[in-house]
């Protein structure tokens, strides 16, 4: 399952990545806990690779992979 990056942002519990093909998916942000504990200001400050499937919070040494995030999610909730 390949899915490009286009964005990240957060609410007060959530992660919510925007692919490439339209899709917006959120992840409860108590999956993260760096993320959880980081500030506004950190979280903001992110990198998306040149292949769009891995997410970067270099201040905070926090790393993601797309495919990964979205394998974890329920089977329903992947298209």
């Amino acid at each position: 399952m390949r899915a490009d990056a286009v964005d990240v942002h957060f609410d007060s519990a959530h992660l919510f990545l925007d692919l490439a093909d339209g899709r917006a998916v959120e992840f409860p942000l108590n999956w993260f806990p760096t993320l959880a504990a980081a500030t506004d200001t950190e979280r903001e400050h992110f990198a998306i690779s040149l292949d769009k499937q891995q997410l970067f919070w270099p201040e905070l040494d926090e790393d993601m992979d797309v495919t990964a995030l979205l394998l974890s999610l329920p089977e329903s909730m992947r298209h």
